[in-house]
């Protein structure tokens, strides 16, 4: 499974590379939001993301909206990293269409237990969508 991650300190970026790909993530970094967002602009999109809050150019919190409202990709599983431990913060990264959140600095098995959920929820919605085609009835998924 392909993983976008979006974040602007290269210590992070080389650390989430090397955890990703030896959990069998195929791992696609970039270093700014806009670079994310050119991601979202081509037919291959990733299915999981993982964006930093503050980055350069796009951060996080239009990064999300912009997936989410400007071309309605509600498919790909959004968490967003956040050195803030402001519940007000966490709102808002939920509010902008994150899937879920990670505090920095954070533990790998937090992460690992996060992206399990994920996987979950995408395979689900797969299924669900499968079972749409199949049976010619309407069901809807929101988030």
């Amino acid at each position: 499974m392909r993983i976008l991650v979006a974040d602007d300190d290269p210590v992070y970026c080389s650390l989430l590379e090397d955890i990703l790909e030896e959990w069998g993530y195929e791992a696609e970094i970039v270093d700014n939001g806009a670079k994310a967002w050119e991601f979202f602009q081509a037919p291959d999109q990733p299915e999981l993301a993982l964006f930093d809050w503050s980055m350069p150019e796009i951060d996080g919190f239009e990064l999300c909206r912009r997936i989410r409202q400007d071309i309605g990709n509600q498919s790909v599983h959004i968490i967003l990293m956040t050195g803030s431990h402001e519940k007000k913060e966490v709102i808002k990264v939920l509010v902008a269409g994150a899937d879920d959140y990670l505090m920095k600095p954070f533990q790998p098995l937090d992460l690992q237990i996060r992206l399990r959920v994920a996987r979950k929820i995408l395979s689900l919605q797969e299924e669900v969508a499968s079972l749409r085609a199949t049976q010619d009835v309407p069901v809807e998924i929101s988030r």
